[in-house]
């Protein structure tokens, strides 16, 4: 590999992104990351009981996660992070200051109201994969295993916060293929990026 890049493994939860993201980043020796476990205390309490986190809650964990993000490049490495990154507002968050294009920093609020031009995928240090499946899909996924943050409400509220990222703001994954083809395709693009930069 070539460039050292933050890989961001984003989706609803249910969609696998820690599963992936351990697995790609072994298996290319990269360092893996676990975005839920930086979340604060207080969010950590609040999914517990089943309570959606507003936007307030999730400004300085994001901004933790960009910290991180920023770290490992300052330290010469490659890294995937898994984070649902729902909004085009936390994708801005995630990569401010990373590449080109980016060098504004955004406060939470300010990136509420002014999106990033993410749209170009020009970013020199990061990128996005979108791991996609179908309400339908990530539900009964659920509901074969237990996972301390997720109910069904949190799931409708999860798909109803959701903004699809288009093509040209990240890699878009089905969700629907096994884990060996995801895992594969992930990989695919991540060798592409790091060697074609």
């Amino acid at each position: 590999m070539t460039a050292n890049t933050v890989f961001f493994i984003t989706g609803v939860s249910g969609t696998g992104k820690s599963t992936i993201g351990e697995r790609v980043a072994s298996e290319l020796g990269l360092v893996f990351e676990e975005g839920d476990s930086y979340h604060p205390a207080a969010n950590v309490e609040k999914m517990s009981a089943g309570i959606p986190l507003e936007d307030a809650d999730r400004w300085d964990w994001l901004t933790h996660l960009n910290k991180i993000a920023k770290d490992h490049l300052a330290n010469d490495k490659s890294a995937i992070i898994s984070c649902s990154a729902l909004k085009a507002s936390y994708r801005a968050i995630l990569c401010e200051g990373m590449g080109e294009g980016m060098g504004e920093e955004l406060t939470g609020r300010q990136a509420e109201e002014k999106t990033s031009p993410l749209a170009k995928g020009v970013q020199s240090n990061v990128r996005f994969i979108y791991l996609h499946g179908s309400t339908d899909t990530i539900s009964q996924r659920l509901k074969q295993r237990q996972h301390f943050f997720v109910g069904d409400d949190m799931l409708k509220s999860q798909f109803s916060t959701l903004e699809v990222p288009t093509k040209d703001e990240a890699f878009i994954v089905d969700v629907t293929q096994s884990v060996d083809e995801v895992v594969a395709t992930c990989k695919a693009f991540i060798c592409s990026v790091t060697e074609a930069t």
